[in-house]
């Protein structure tokens, strides 16, 4: 595991925290995945549901509505970045935090395409793992420091292609911030912020705001607080 520290956004302000994360796990490995589902449930999040199948899972997701679901990349059949795709077209805001055992830069160039707001490896720690599925519950986000290594393209050049605003803009959205609170905190609207953001993916021509995150991030044109 690389020794950077891993894209853990804060939590926002204003989310209760009484109730344990609801989680769904999909992941198509048993022993994996009970022993997954003994983690998080010792570490005090809640499992409502678990699934070995995009077809179940997908449905299992649309009636539980958990904070999180952790969707294993490599399931048998269907791949797991189906599943994203599906319950993001469904719901862009929805939880999804990608799971894989795989640090291939096409398999994580392909996750950051689905706008998923995370993304783990299976050797990370239990602490990360229960981290980035707090963060994502509490409307933040995580992405293992593998991604920002290998998911850009290695083609980037250098020198800055944003405006100060997209920069400041990029890197309050890279450390948990939602549009309206960044428009809050800038004293802007919410459609200058959203205006900013579509801007800055046109010129690293990203795919997705996150996406757009991660080259900012290669390219040193923004650094996580």
């Amino acid at each position: 595991m690389t020794a950077l520290s891993p894209v853990l956004s804060p939590a926002p302000p204003g989310r209760a925290t009484a109730e344990p994360p609801t989680v769904v796990l999909v992941e198509d490995h048993v022993a994996l995945r009970k022993g997954v589902e003994l983690l998080l449930r010792s570490e005090g999040l809640s499992v409502i549901g678990v699934a070995d199948d995009v077809d179940y899972a997908y449905e299992l997701v649309s009636r539980r509505r958990p904070d999180v679901v952790i969707v294993d990349i490599g399931l048998k059949g269907a791949s797991g970045l189906e599943l994203a795709r599906r319950l993001l077209d469904e719901d862009p805001d929805a939880g999804v935090l990608l799971y894989s055992g795989s640090a291939d830069a096409k398999v994580l160039a392909e996750a950051v395409s689905t706008g998923v707001r995370g993304f783990a490896l299976k050797n990370g720690t239990p602490r990360e793992l229960v981290g980035a599925i707090r963060s994502i519950a509490a409307g933040g986000s995580y992405f293992d420091p593998e991604l920002t290594t290998l998911a850009a393209p290695p083609q980037a050049k250098p020198g800055l292609v944003l405006s100060r605003r997209e920069r400041e803009i990029l890197t309050m959205l890279a450390n948990g911030m939602n549009g309206s609170s960044i428009a809050h905190e800038l004293m802007i609207s919410s459609e200058t912020v959203r205006t900013h953001v579509r801007n800055a993916m046109r010129k690293l021509a990203a795919r997705t705001r996150v996406h757009a995150v991660t080259l900012a991030l290669k390219r040193h044109e923004i650094s996580l607080n």
